[in-house]
């Protein structure tokens, strides 16, 4: 087959192409840091590296799940564990008013106390959190519990997504704390009732009945602890698949960037080496023209 100088001289412009579109593949790796800039560089790297990234949004968004969701069953405990030392203080009141030793003007200051501290029980009831109470059910904004202890919310459970296939309950249905098994508002009353009688039998009735409001309260102190327990497990493990899914995107994706500062040494010289044989072979004119 004869090679004649067109051929000769598409074959030499060919290879200078083929050697400067090299040279800016590599000069785009250096700058942007990534192996792969778009689909044509490696289809499989691309599909391996957009899945990743799909994982990792996900990931993102569980752990701003868990973030809200941690701060809502944190509240939660905080308050039942607020209500339990209150409960402990009015057994302490009891107490101390059903000894004998008390008096009636004892009792009458007592009573006061008490029904400060079911005001404040009130309060801790109507706790809210960003404008929405915690223990209305779903009914968040609504105030769970009146004056009189009425319970205004419902049994509605707000679940949040903190995984794949894994969800968990936020909220406590305030009735289920206060009034499920003992009606809490109705025993601090009766309290106060019976010391401003001057009870004293009333009075240790009511310890009796204060003790099954602090298992009651106990209960729900556990079962929203196990809840945190819970989230906190959740998110430590969702931070290390995040800090692995990472780890693999970056192997994907990112390029050994000494390794391609030598290629593109290797890519100059070669692309230099590729015009200066072609100036030997071709005629200056040619050159000119192709340029």
């Amino acid at each position: 087959m004869r090679i004649t100088e067109a051929m000769l001289n598409r074959t030499i412009i060919d290879s200078i192409n083929e050697s400067k579109s090299y040279l800016g593949k590599i000069q785009q790796i250096l700058s942007t840091g990534k192996r792969i800039n778009k689909p044509s560089d490696d289809p499989l790297l691309i599909s391996r590296a957009l899945e990743l990234k799909g994982k990792l949004r996900d990931i993102e968004q569980y752990l701003k799940n868990i973030h809200l969701a941690s701060t809502y069953v944190d509240l939660a405990a905080q308050v039942i564990m607020e209500v339990g030392t209150l409960l402990n203080d009015v057994k302490t009141i009891a107490l101390r008013e059903s000894n004998a030793t008390a008096t009636a003007d004892s009792r009458k200051a007592s009573a006061v106390e008490v029904a400060s501290l079911r005001e404040q029980l009130l309060n801790l009831a109507n706790t809210s959190f960003g404008g929405r109470y915690i223990f209305a059910g779903t009914r968040t904004r609504t105030v769970p519990f009146t004056e009189d202890g009425t319970y205004q919310g419902d049994e509605g459970e707000i679940k949040i997504q903190i995984g794949e296939n894994h969800t968990i309950v936020i909220n406590v249905p305030g009735d289920r704390i206060f009034k499920v098994t003992k009606d809490i508002f109705k025993v601090l009353s009766d309290l106060k009732q019976a010391m401003e009688n001057n009870s004293i039998e009333d009075i240790r009735n009511q310890i009796n009945e204060i003790d099954k409001c602090i298992s009651q309260v106990h209960r729900w102190e556990g079962e929203v602890g196990g809840r945190a327990r819970r989230i906190e497990i959740f998110q430590n493990r969702l931070k290390d698949m995040e800090v692995q899914m990472t780890k693999f995107l970056s192997s994907t994706e990112d390029a050994d960037v000494t390794k391609v500062a030598i290629e593109l040494q290797s890519a100059g010289m070669a692309y230099q080496g590729a015009l200066a044989a072609a100036q030997q072979i071709l005629q200056s004119t040619m050159l000119r023209f192709f340029e």
